[in-house]
């Protein structure tokens, strides 16, 4: 009598479900990486699945292709699947590609040539079915180990969205660690905190924390493992209550594009540059920080403005995706009198500066030989700004070293740099003068620069740190790293390439006068050639392979090699 209601019933709830995805692998799913990781300069956006080199790739559901990039860095190669529900897929750092994707990719770079390609065929040229083979796993990219990284994103905003939510089956019963709890605490009138770190592992937190100052944040280190693998991830929830009420939290849903970068200001990036450790922040310091979908969170919230003498319950709980969780409880009191203190008292000494920048508003700093722009977003809090001017005659140097504050305080986006050379530089030198960035090494790296009419050099910056004018007559390195001169049954050659101060290279190569593809893999700065049907070099003859290779400052090198094949 009541089968045909709940018929209905069940026919309604399965209509509204989300479109079924089934894993991008078969077989077990061995996550390396979770969605929300901590990585330099943006949350990682994806899983990793690790797998071997050329595991077939599936299409998680119907659709079609919407893109096909292939670099020397980032995701190496990758495909991008569009689905009728407004998901977007994204597999990246494959080694080999389906072979309908691959032609097409190898005619048009062989049309343009060029390696890099960025493929956006429209929604009919490629459609795919659930299941059906798009690629094989890979290691290309700035990828360090044959993995799959896979995304699931918003199509029409691009925004990334936990993968995990497509339901896929990953055993974990693990909770997180907890491995460091750090309480930060503002003197009056100071934009600057003062961190002191207790070790969770080895019991190091004590059952009550004084503190001098009434203003106090936590942050906490902490890692998740599934089942079947060593790695420690990061985890998915963390949130903060106060005497049982919560006071902040966060988790890894959804993560805007344009927010990835306030991964800076959401932890602890002093520690990061000088530690490579990895601190989530249980505050905010500025409300655009947030990535959250619809109620962020208002700038300064989980901060604790602590009355005098009045015992505060803290707790402090993690959680993965699968709702494991771990937390960390301790009772805090602001104790201004003489006693135990888990902070420095009183107000700290302004360190020696020469600016004060407002967060939130856009500044300028113009001196002589430099000028720096830096918008309303730039800065996370009000900042002392340190500069220093040094004098630097060494050869290539055309200007002073310019010392902008520290490479430990985060600058979110980019700044405008400007710099002026001692003397005016004679228009035969003008092509090799770059701007770079001194590393702790002393060695500089390039991070471009354009002249401006009134003889100064311009460029954007991602960080703070020493930066000056120098000349580049240095050309490209080229070695050979697989490239026998009889090449009679063999895959292919491969060379090494290098610029000393860095930056993108120009390249092309050729056999015989024709173009051939050279693959080009960032991170090992190899350029790899793989004979193909598309280019047949053969006939058991001398071959002569050229190479002109050429940096961001127009210093060439050239490379010939004669070979049989």
């Amino acid at each position: 009598m009541h089968l045909p209601l709940l018929l209905i019933f069940a026919l309604l709830y399965s209509f509204f479900l989300p479109a079924q995805y089934a894993p991008p692998l078969r077989g077990p799913l061995l996550v390396t990486g979770t969605f929300g990781e901590l990585r330099s300069d943006h949350y990682h956006g994806g899983l990793d699945f690790r797998a071997s080199v050329g595991t077939p790739v599936r299409s998680v559901a119907d659709g079609y292709v919407s893109r096909v990039r292939v670099s020397g860095g980032g995701f190496g190669q990758a495909v991008y699947v569009d689905h009728p529900d407004g998901k977007r897929s994204v597999y990246g750092h494959l080694e080999v590609l389906a072979p309908e994707l691959k032609d097409t990719i190898r005619k048009l770079q062989y049309a343009r040539q060029s390696f890099e390609i960025d493929f956006r065929p429209d929604s009919l040229a490629y459609p795919v079915g659930q299941g059906q083979v798009i690629g094989g796993v890979g290691n290309r990219g700035f990828s360090f180990g044959p993995h799959l990284h896979f995304e699931i994103r918003e199509a029409a905003t691009d925004a990334q969205l936990n993968p995990l939510s497509l339901g896929f089956v990953i055993p974990d019963t693990r909770q997180p660690q907890l491995r460091n709890l750090r309480l930060y605490t503002w003197a009056d009138g100071e934009p600057e905190s003062t961190a002191v770190s207790y070790d969770l592992i080895r019991n190091e937190l004590p059952d009550t924390l004084y503190v001098a100052a009434p203003r106090i944040g936590f942050g906490l280190k902490a890692y998740d493992r599934q089942n079947s693998m060593p790695n420690w991830n990061g985890i998915y929830r963390a949130n903060l209550c106060v005497d049982s009420t919560e006071v902040f939290s966060f988790d890894f849903d959804r993560v805007p594009l344009e927010k990835t970068a306030y991964i800076n200001a959401l932890t602890d990036y002093r520690e990061w540059r000088r530690n490579s450790s990895w601190y989530y922040l249980l505050y905010t310091p500025v409300a655009e920080a947030g990535f959250w979908a619809e109620t962020p969170p208002a700038a300064g919230d989980g901060i604790l403005n602590l009355p005098a003498g009045v015992p505060k319950r803290v707790n402090i709980t993690a959680t993965d995706y699968a709702g494991n969780t771990s937390s960390v409880e301790v009772v805090v009191v602001h104790q201004p009198i003489k006693g135990p203190v888990a902070a420095t008292s009183g107000k700290a000494a302004a360190a020696p500066h020469q600016y004060f920048l407002p967060a939130g508003e856009a500044s300028i700093i113009d001196t002589a030989g430099l000028r720096l722009e830096l918008d309303e977003l730039a800065l996370y809090e009000d900042l002392r700004f340190r500069y220093v001017r040094l004098e630097d005659a060494s050869e290539g140097y055309l200007s002073d070293v310019h010392q902008l504050h520290d490479p430990e305080t985060a600058l979110h986006g980019r700044a405008v740099l400007r710099l002026r050379p001692r003397t005016v530089v004679p228009d035969s030198l003008r092509e090799r003068v770059y701007i770079g960035k001194c590393g702790s090494d002393g060695a500089p790296r390039t991070v471009g620069g354009e002249w401006l009419p009134d003889g100064s050099m311009q460029t954007n910056i991602g960080a703070f740190g020493d930066y000056a004018l120098l000349l580049d007559r240095e050309p490209p390195e080229v070695r050979i790293r697989d490239f026998r001169s009889d090449l009679r049954g063999r895959p292919g050659f491969s060379l090494f390439v290098k610029d000393a101060v860095g930056g993108e290279l120009g390249y092309r190569g050729t056999v015989d006068g024709e173009w051939v593809l050279l693959e080009y893999d960032a991170k090992s700065g190899t350029l790899t050639h793989t004979f193909e049907d598309m280019r047949k070099i053969g006939g058991n003859t001398t071959h002569r392979f050229e190479l002109e290779i050429t940096d961001g400052r127009g210093n060439r090198t050239t490379f010939t090699r004669d070979f049989r094949r």
